[in-house]
Formats: structure tokens, C-alpha cells, sequence
């Protein structure tokens, strides 16, 4: 398996072949929100800065020379984070590597996750990510945020959607 981390100039040559990606295998799982937020990225925000980290990160993974995953993330994931896995290279590791690779080019990972979506959320809990709240998803579904190496202000912890530690 090959992970590649795009450029600016890899991304603009590959987007619409990674977006026809997504509508085909994401099961109609992917928010509008986040991929309106991958539609409209900002090529400049896939630059790495003197720490190496991004303002956002889109992830291939290849196997075979086939794209067998995709993972994006803007702003720490809340500018928009999807993950979209080939339903022939789930269960081999994939999505663990598109998560790590997308939390080690931002330096800290949000994500949400419909409460019916159990192997996107043994996924966030098997990486060391916690649920932190609950709300209503988009589609009215009960959604659970996920985060790791998130850093909140102190008002944080009061936040309405917040799960008591």
C-alpha cells in the first residue's frame, strides 16, 4: 500500500477523478458540508509549514496503482474531514493509515461520526481519539465528535454538547 500526501499541484491535476472517488464509495455517508469544503479547498492550505504541518491534508492511498482510499481534513477536521475507504481494502488497515497520516499532517484531528456508523467509530476509538460530544447530525442522525491532540480553551468543557469525563 502506498500513502501519498498531495501537493497543491497534485491535488488540482487529481480532484475530480478523487471527488468521482468519494460519490462512488462513500455510501452516501459524506456530509455536504465536508465535501463542499473539499470541493472549494484552498490549494495553498496543503503546504506544509516550517513544522511540517498543514492547514488541511488530503490523504490517497494506493494499492496497486488504484486509489483504495482517500482521507481530508481542513482546520484540525472542523473545516471539514471525510474518509472514504474502497469497499475492497476495508478491514486491511487503510483507514487506520489515511487517519494517522491526516493527524500527523495537521497535528490534531476532529472528526464526526453518525452513532450508527459503528466501523467509522471503532476506527476513531481504536487510534486513541475520545468522543467529547454528541448532537444532531445533518440528517437528524444522533453524531458523535471525535477528537485527538485538540487543545480547548476552558470554556470548552461547559460547551452544551460536552460529555462529562
Amino acid at each position: 500500500m502506498e500513502l501519498l500526501r498531495l501537493t497543491p499541484e497534485e491535488w488540482m491535476k487529481e480532484k475530480r477523478r478523487l471527488l468521482g472517488f468519494i460519490i462512488r464509495f462513500g455510501e452516501k455517508r459524506i456530509t455536504v458540508a465536508s465535501l463542499h469544503a473539499l470541493r472549494s479547498l484552498e490549494p495553498s492550505w496543503l503546504l506544509p509549514d516550517e513544522n511540517g504541518l498543514s492547514r488541511a491534508a488530503v490523504v490517497v492511498a494506493k494499492q496497486n496503482g488504484r486509489v483504495a482510499g482517500l482521507g481530508f481534513a481542513a482546520d484540525g477536521g472542523d473545516g471539514g474531514c471525510l474518509l472514504v475507504v474502497h469497499p475492497g481494502a476495508r478491514r486491511s488497515g487503510t483507514g487506520s493509515m489515511l487517519m494517522r497520516a491526516m493527524m500527523n499532517a495537521l497535528g490534531h484531528l476532529a472528526c464526526h461520526v453518525a452513532a450508527d456508523n459503528i466501523p467509522s467509530m471503532a476506527l476513531c476509538f481504536a487510534l486513541g481519539m475520545k468522543a467529547v460530544s454528541i448532537h444532531k447530525g445533518p440528517t437528524g442522525k444522533s453524531t458523535l465528535r471525535f477528537e485527538r491532540g485538540v487543545q480547548h480553551d476552558a470554556a470548552r468543557p461547559g460547551h452544551i454538547d460536552a460529555i462529562s469525563q
